[in-house]
Order: C-alpha cells, then structure tokens, then sequence
C-alpha cells in the first residue's frame, strides 16, 4: 500500500471521461485537428465556463504542441526537468513498459510512493504525481476497454491479445503527455480560472488527453531522432544500498538515497 496520497484524482477521473468524450466524437476518418476539437470541446466548459477566442486558441496550442513534441521525439530538447525529477520520468517512461500488464498499477503506485518520500518539493512533484495519475487512471481505463471495447472497437486491434499487450505502452505514453503538458505552462499559455487551480495541471489534462488519445486512435509512433533533442540514452546506475551521488554524460550530478534505488539499471533523460 502506497504512503503517499495523490493529490489529483479528479485529474484521473477527468483524463478517462475525457477519452469517452473524445471517441464519442471521432471516428477513423478523423484527423488530428477533429482529435484537437474534441479536446477543446471538453476541456471549455470544465475550466473555461467563459467561451473566447484566446481561450479556444490556448487550449488547442498546448494540444498541437504536445502533439508536435511527441511525434518528433524532442521531449529531451523541448521539456525541462531538473536531475532529481528525471530520475522518477525515468521510470515512468522507460520502465512502465516494460512490466508484465497485470502488475502496472503496482508498480505505478510503488514510483509514486517514492516521488512522496523523495523530499522533492511540492512544486517538483506536481508534474510526476499528475503524471502517475493519469497513468493509473488510463491503465484501468484500456483494461475496461479491451474487455468491451463499445467504441473504441473502430480503433483497436481485432486480435484481443495484441490489445493488452498495447496497454503499457498506451499507458507510458499517456503519461509522456502530460509530462510534455504540464512543462507547457511557464510560458502563460492559460490563465488559471480560480485560485486553486493551476496552469500546470490543465495543461497536462490536454496533453494526457492529447497523446493518450492519439496513440490509440493515429497509432503514433515518435520519430527516431538522434539529436540532442532525441530520445533518453541509457545509464548503467551503480549498485548502491546508502546515499550518494552519480554524475551523468551531460556533466551533471544527481544525489539519490538508497530508497530511490528501484532497479539496478535506470534510463534518464538528458
């Protein structure tokens, strides 16, 4: 059981009605822009209650550009985390998929126990638990949906078995999105609606929703990109059972406790 309580499950129960929505609206002749449309259509009436036209073209801005992110691989170029937060990306995006589909939601819940127990600050941990949210939510979400499909049937594979294979990847790239979205913000891309509410954590609902619709849907695949921009390179992590630091290829130092050492091999992001 996790010690660590996830301060955004509204964020997970919105992410899966979000995708009703938007298979609800799409069908397989759609395009990205109809995928776009779907998001705004949603997203408006939650948290822009207001209608405008900056607003409608803010919204549908975070979506293309996470859209764009992913499909060109530049995560790495295009979104910034510090060293300590790579460490937990790592593992979401490296690693969720490469566990066996009975066993993701634990292991969801095993990384988002270790991003409480980090001592990273609340704002470090805000687009890492946003994250794990959302992959939880959409986890047990494409399960339902494997097991009766209604809809999605337009867009899934007809062999059952290759569709639950697809879950973790469907399930890390969803959460990619909402990393990608939620680095979106600095810029003021939204305004908040209310004091409680911040730029950060709609914009990562639209990526999540952006990506974690598309793969399914356009059955994306990132670009290879061998740039700097491109994807992670991997990191033999030394085997360690107390505190201490490693220095990575870019020159830069992360220090991590013996608790963080969820795997003897990690990938990060550089």
């Amino acid at each position: 059981m996790s010690n660590t309580i996830n301060p955004y499950p509204i964020i997970g129960t919105q992410l899966t009605s979000g995708l009703d929505a938007i298979v609800n609206a799409l069908n397989p002749k759609s395009t990205v822009d109809d995928l776009v449309n779907a998001i705004y259509n949603y997203i408006q009436p939650i948290y822009y209650p207001k209608v405008s036209g900056i607003i409608e073209t803010e919204i549908k801005s975070v979506a293309y550009n996470v859209i764009n992110t992913y499909i060109n691989n530049t995560f790495c170029s295009a979104v910034a985390y510090n060293a300590r937060q790579d460490y937990f990306i790592s593992l979401l995006l490296c690693a969720t998929s490469k566990k066996p589909v009975n066993l993701i939601d634990q292991w969801l819940l095993d990384v988002e126990d270790n991003i409480g127990k980090s001592g990273l600050s609340i704002y470090e941990q805000t687009p890492l638990l946003l994250a794990t949210v959302d992959g939880k939510s959409v986890y047990n979400y494409w399960i339902s949906v494997v097991q009766k499909p209604g809809k999605w049937s337009r867009f899934l594979n007809e062999n059952v078995a290759i569709n639950y294979a697809n879950i973790p990847f469907w399930t890390e790239e969803c959460m990619e999105g909402a990393l990608i979205g939620a680095n979106a913000s600095p810029k003021g891309l939204i305004s908040p609606t209310t004091d409680i509410t911040s730029v950060e954590i709609i914009s990562s609902l639209i990526g999540a929703l952006a990506i974690g619709a598309g793969v399914v849907i356009f059955r994306w695949l990132p670009k290879i990109n061998n740039g700097n921009g491109g994807g992670p390179k991997p990191v033999e992590y030394p085997v360690n059972t107390g505190a201490g630091s490693f220095t990575w290829g870019s020159g830069g130092t992360t220090h991590y406790k013996a608790d963080y050492l969820i795997e003897k091999s990690v990938t990060y992001y550089f």
